[in-house]
């Protein structure tokens, strides 16, 4: 007997596969840029910064895939309620993950600015433990997106304080120390902006695990359900 055509609900299921794996790929792309651009930002190392804004081409050329894909998807007739549901937020952490990744390429065009000079012993501690944060805070979003499971959303919550913690002794210790001639203000001000890019990474990572718990479950965190 010949093979039943899949029905349109079948054809979306795949589509949704496909995406998903794509996703899946997407994050292990940005988690390995923040570790190299955090690599080259504490190295002091041009080069390595040159190679990060090059890889980000890789990173956008996915996305756009990603994004080529859910439009299909969007536009079929027959897409169920949670199908437009979920195209539509994995569009958002797909998004996410993309910001995610120009946030490092700025780290990286950093790393440039304030070469040659070396990285307090201090600074450079806390950078390290901000990449860090940043790599486990972004493959936890994705591995909630990839169980589909909304519980994470809460925890990432919380793990964002470490991240908000770490922002604010840097921020503290560049005030103590930084002089006032203008070399050193510089100087500080690129090293605060690096700071800052790696909270908004963190950030990041909180909203996809929020867009899971939607996808997932039609709610969004604090709203109260139908019982």
């Amino acid at each position: 007997m010949p093979e039943a055509e899949p029905t349109p609900h079948q054809g979306a299921d795949a589509e949704f596969d496909a995406v998903r794996t794509d996703i899946i790929r997407l994050a292990a792309l940005t988690t390995e840029a923040i570790t190299a651009g955090t690599q080259a930002f504490l190295g002091g190392d041009p080069a390595a910064a040159d190679a990060v804004e090059d890889n980000d081409d890789a990173i956008d050329d996915l996305y756009h895939r990603i994004e080529d894909q859910l439009m299909l998807v969007l536009a079929a007739a027959s897409a169920r309620p949670s199908d437009l549901r979920a195209a539509i937020t994995t569009m958002r952490i797909s998004h996410e993950l993309e910001r995610t990744a120009d946030l490092v390429v700025n780290v990286a065009k950093a790393t440039k600015r304030i070469y040659p000079h070396t990285l307090d012993p201090r600074v450079r501690g806390i950078i390290e433990q901000m990449g860090q944060q940043a790599v486990v805070q972004t493959r936890t979003a994705i591995d909630a997106f990839a169980d589909r499971d909304p519980s994470w959303a809460s925890v990432l919550a919380e793990m964002d304080d470490a991240m908000d913690d770490l922002t604010k002794s840097l921020f503290r210790y560049i005030l103590a120390e930084t002089t006032g001639d203008e070399g050193s203000v510089l100087r500080a001000v690129q090293v605060a902006l690096v700071g800052r890019h790696y909270e908004r990474m963190a950030d990041h990572a909180v909203t996809i695990a929020e867009r899971v718990q939607f996808m997932v479950t039609g709610t969004h965190p604090g709203q109260a359900t139908d019982d």
